[in-house]
């Protein structure tokens, strides 16, 4: 099944809105309003997870899964360091501080990139964090 596609150089944004809102809200948990955001996503997946547009359903598998797996490991992986190294130790707040703000860079930027093709109206797969797609 084929789904007609907007014309990108004539339309400002050819991309399903579903797929441009769920990498919206990937952005804005990571940015402005983390763990509100975090539940409109998962609200809207669950909504809307067997939608008839596989882009959609490609945007919405992907930015779900990556906000609950780099949701975890930033927060399980910093308690972690900070447990082990101490509180009162330098070292352990320099680890800790680079390790997230690594992290926390990454997801921002690559949440930029899938906002970026849904936008665009093409699939997007987050590197280490997104599931495979089935085929």
């Amino acid at each position: 099944m084929d789904i007609p596609r907007a014309d990108p150089l004539r339309n400002l944004m050819p991309g399903p809105r579903l797929a441009v809102v769920a990498e919206a809200l990937f952005l804005i948990n990571l940015m402005i309003l983390p763990g509100i955001a975090f539940l409109a996503l998962m609200v809207l997946w669950a909504m809307h997870g067997k939608h008839p547009d596989p882009l959609v359903r490609n945007h919405l598998r992907q930015t779900g899964w990556t906000c609950i797996w780099g949701g975890l490991l930033l927060v399980v992986i910093s308690v972690a360091i900070f447990l082990l190294g101490g509180f009162d130790n330098p070292w352990t707040w320099v680890i800790g501080v680079l390790y997230f703000t690594l992290v926390h860079a990454s997801l921002i930027l690559l949440g930029v990139m899938g906002l970026s093709r849904a936008i665009n109206g093409r699939s997007w797969r987050f590197p280490v964090f997104g599931p495979r797609e089935p085929s």
